[in-house]
């Protein structure tokens, strides 16, 4: 299953543009991103990291993480096209049981 975000919320989290001021008209159809549903077990919390710059920049980047011990190369989604040209997104999903 996938999760969708609707149009204002995809514009305003992946690009710098406002959309306070009329603005509906230039917002780009809605952003399906590969959030894959798992549920959570009781007790479990989820938290995602984003990527967002261009292909070089974020694979650069994912490299960095796991040459840090942040997290594994594999661990990390394919790039998918972002909101603006040139840009992509890649998305970290790791989940934990609450403290």
């Amino acid at each position: 299953m996938l999760e969708m975000f609707a149009a204002p919320i995809a514009r305003n989290f992946l690009t710098d543009r406002e959309s306070s001021e009329g603005g509906a008209e230039d917002r780009p159809s809605p952003i399906i991103l590969p959030f894959y549903f798992h549920p959570l077990a009781p007790g479990q919390e989820q938290m995602r990291v984003l990527l967002i710059s261009s292909p070089t920049w974020v694979e650069a980047t994912i490299h960095d993480l796991h040459a840090r011990g942040f997290a594994d190369t594999n661990d990390w989604s394919s790039l998918v096209p972002g909101a603006n040209p040139g840009e992509v997104v890649s998305i970290l999903t790791r989940r934990r049981q609450r403290p």
